[in-house]
């Protein structure tokens, strides 16, 4: 392992595990003892649509060894750039290979995206306008700051930037700014002050959390972002965060102390998904109506795969009277990705289409009548199939269930 934070490391530092990969194929595919069906074999969504291997993890330690040896160059640079962009940062190479062969593949092909951007060969049209809209505007979506505070009306919170504001509850761009997926964060404000936590918003004044310019290699960016955020934290006293948003949380958590020069991060970070567990485990929370429902839920690779959030919303589901949890084949660290990360949704709608689709599709197997997750962004990918296909199969957030049984 690499002995650096992770965004002091170069391409450079990623030589050694290039030269050592060993070729085994388990970047795309589950675990043997996994697998349930061939259909349902594979892990990773990039080379799965692609079929070629310069497209899996190996694939990427194979292109950036020959880049460091000087075996080529970055004169083919759109198929480079290709390779690179679509990888929907889901982590499932990087959760197989390091259990094999201490490898992290998905870092080196994020180290990867940075020496694209480095030599002007990146972003992608459509993701440099994300990092532009971020500079000008704090988030990616081109959105006016004022705006970023109008899912919260009516409810009451804590304006954090009037008063000291312990508990920070952290909206994120995406849900905030989108009328579709605004319920994911009033429902679980909702849950929170219904639960007597005391949360409080910066809401015009909430800066983006950084997870779309890290996911693209863009580090000036998101070290720009990481100092704001921490600075504004720190103003306001904030001594715990949390976010609906699975990026955010993966950001937060793990993303933020790996910046270089960055002290200890003065907060501890949760998903509400974990918060809401907790308080359900103190008795704090009470479900006293059925919610008649046969559900699968989706592992949001942000707080599964990457962050270890597995059993917390599973315990929350089978706490609802009424509710009926059944599985997928692929789940928990061997889970399916939604196929929206790493701007993939953006760059490649088409390719973020497939992916949701066959996850949809794996849902149906199980007989379910509802997929259940927490995180806008498989929320809104998981969306497309089924309203396109005109699905009868719901979609819910986690937080929807949670309000119906109370």
């Amino acid at each position: 392992m690499i002995k650096k934070k992770v965004y002091e490391r170069t391409l450079e530092d990623y030589r050694e595990q290039a030269w050592g990969d060993s070729r085994c194929n388990w970047c795309q595919n589950q675990w043997g003892w996994n697998v349930k069906s061939s259909k349902y074999s594979e892990i990773c969504p990039e080379f799965r649509y692609k079929r070629f291997a310069a497209y899996s993890g190996m694939g990427k330690f194979h292109i950036i060894r020959a880049l460091l040896e000087g075996d080529f160059d970055y004169t083919d640079s759109e198929k480079i750039v290709d390779i690179a962009y679509r990888c929907t940062s889901c982590g499932a190479c990087e959760m197989n290979c390091l259990r094999l062969n201490e490898k992290e593949p998905l870092k080196a092909g994020e180290a990867l995206k940075t020496r694209l951007i480095e030599k002007g060969l990146a972003p992608l049209p459509p993701h440099k306008e994300l990092l532009t809209s971020i500079k000008n505007y704090d988030n990616p979506w081109k959105q006016p700051r004022a705006q970023k505070a109008q899912w919260a009306k009516g409810l009451d919170l804590k304006d954090a930037n009037k008063e000291q504001c312990a508990t920070l509850f952290f909206a994120g761009c995406t849900p905030a700014f989108d009328p579709l997926l605004k319920h994911d964060i009033v429902n679980s404000a909702t849950m929170l002050k219904k639960c007597g936590v005391d949360i409080g918003v910066f809401g015009d004044t909430e800066i983006c959390c950084g997870s779309p310019a890290i996911r693209l290699g863009d580090r000036e960016t998101f070290f720009d972002l990481v100092k704001r955020n921490v600075e504004q934290f720190k103003k306001a006293g904030v001594k715990e965060v949390i976010t609906q948003c699975a990026g955010c949380y993966h950001v937060l958590k793990y993303d933020f102390p790996e910046v270089p020069d960055m002290p200890e991060i003065p907060f501890k970070v949760y998903h509400v998904s974990e918060y809401l567990e907790s308080l359900l485990k103190e008795g704090k929370i009470k479900f006293t109506k059925e919610v008649p429902l046969t559900v699968t839920w989706h592992d949001p690779c942000h707080i599964g795969r990457h962050c270890g959030i597995y059993e917390e919303p599973r315990n929350i589901l089978k706490a609802i009277p009424g509710i009926t949890l059944v599985e997928m084949e692929r789940i928990k660290d061997q889970g399916w990705c939604c196929g929206a990360g790493g701007g993939v949704r953006t760059a490649f709608p088409e390719f973020a289409y497939k992916v949701a689709e066959e996850r949809v599709e794996e849902a149906k197997e199980t007989g379910a009548e509802a997929i259940v997750t927490c995180c806008p962004y498989c929320e809104q990918n998981l969306a497309d199939p089924l309203q396109a296909e005109g699905e009868t199969m719901k979609l819910y957030d986690l937080t929807d269930l949670m309000l119906k049984a109370l």
